[in-house]
């Protein structure tokens, strides 16, 4: 997974909010006012350490060198012709292997997502597949073959599209390949993240 990421903020954040719902659920402390009026600074919080991390990264890595790193780890292999995913907690690791690809929805809250759809083969006709995330980084490799359209967006983190970098807030990336027009096959991908880089290789 991601070589950068601070492996214990985001379980500490999750633990101490834990401890303090289970307290006020047992009726031992009262924390949910608190919680309730000071929620959104836990999500600042989590957003500047997620821009911290990212602005200590290295600047100088290779997309190959980067596109490797992300996508070394076991991944769940699927044939199936459409995805239908979703996931709270941790990492998501997805490969996908099908020749009658139809795309579908891919989403996660806190963690990484790494899609692999390097070895698919579209439909005939235009498919979606809609990838979005919260907390963490988003990864996804494309097969070099396809007609495509990407649309990609992060609120606060990077956006790398085929080539393409944007940094900073707020950005977002439209890419279409030469001849995605009048193709036959063909996939349309929208691929957002709240808090953390996206990636599309």
């Amino acid at each position: 997974m991601n070589t950068y990421r601070r492996p214990y903020l985001g379980g500490l954040i999750l633990i101490t909010l834990g401890v303090l719902f289970l307290l006020d659920t047992l009726n031992i402390a009262d924390f949910g006012d608190l919680i309730s009026t000071y929620w959104p600074l836990i999500l600042i919080f989590v957003g500047f350490s997620i821009l911290a991390r990212n602005r200590h990264r290295p600047l100088k890595i290779s997309t190959e060198e980067e596109a490797a790193a992300s996508f070394s780890s076991e991944h769940q292999q699927s044939d199936a012709s459409a995805v239908r995913s979703s996931s709270v907690f941790g990492d998501v690791d997805l490969k996908f292997s099908s020749k009658d690809f139809h795309g579908g929805s891919i989403s996660n809250v806190f963690g990484d997502t790494n899609v692999d759809l390097s070895e698919i083969a579209l439909a005939d006709g235009e498919h979606l597949l809609k990838v979005d995330g919260v907390f963490g980084d988003l990864h996804i490799l494309v097969p070099k073959d396809i007609e495509i359209y990407v649309g990609g967006k992060s609120v606060f983190g990077d956006v790398r599209v085929l080539g393409n970098l944007k940094t900073g807030f707020g950005q977002e990336i439209n890419y279409s390949s030469e001849n995605y027009g009048t193709a036959t096959k063909k996939l349309r991908l929208y691929a957002h993240q709240v808090f953390g880089d996206v990636r599309i290789w």
